[in-house]
């Protein structure tokens, strides 16, 4: 448990991004949510030369800079892969709109980016956050993301964001067998609670 969130705790979606100081664009649908100190992120793409891109773990400040820690990590290779590198990045605001900066590796050096994240509606209400071995769910508000990695068990990577809506949660995104993941009223038993409330985000 916790006392107040923090002022990034919500939903947001990338609004855009740019690279090595170029134009700003955007090639996926990208979804993060953050309750409390725990988050997940996914990234499916609507243009064919992006990448599927998901992720969960930690995330706390650490000065001026923000670190986000990977715990599940869909490109890290499961069984045979390596654990994926935190994200750091600097965050400030534009009216609105949270601007995340920083830098990340490519073979032929460190390249920078920003990329503008907008708040969804509805992320105000209760908010939760279960881990597992192998999974997680964060929800806030209106907004659930739920990722499985059972990969090192021979089993798959899965992962599905829902918004609450009058006939109950609907898929908006997926990656894998979305379907099988619980909701936020049908969790696995084995999940530990790592945040629960029912309080409104803060503001700043």
């Amino acid at each position: 448990m916790m006392g107040e969130p923090d002022v990034v705790h919500g939903a947001w979606t990338r609004r855009s991004a740019s690279i090595d100081g170029g134009p700003q664009f955007e090639t996926q649908h990208v979804v993060w949510l953050q309750a409390g100190t725990c988050y997940a992120d996914i990234r499916v793409p609507f243009d064919p030369r992006a990448d599927r891109r998901c992720f969960t773990g930690r995330s706390f400040w650490e000065g001026d800079a923000y670190r986000w820690t990977h715990h599940l990590d869909l490109d890290d290779g499961g069984a045979q892969g390596t654990p994926a590198a935190d994200d750091v990045g600097l965050l400030h605001w534009d009216g609105a709109a949270l601007i995340e900066t920083g830098m990340f590796p490519t073979p032929s050096g460190a390249v920078a980016y920003e990329e503008t994240w907008v708040r969804l509606a509805g992320d105000d209400g209760p908010w939760l956050a279960l881990e597992g071995p192998d999974g997680c769910l964060v929800r806030v508000g209106d907004h659930a993301l739920t990722v499985v990695d059972r990969r090192r068990s021979g089993g798959q990577f899965a992962a599905c964001y829902r918004v609450l809506g009058a006939d109950g949660w609907r898929i908006e995104a997926s990656i894998g067998n979305a379907d099988a993941l619980p909701d936020p009223e049908s969790t696995d038993d084995g999940w530990a609670v790592i945040h629960s409330a029912g309080r409104a985000r803060v503001t700043r």
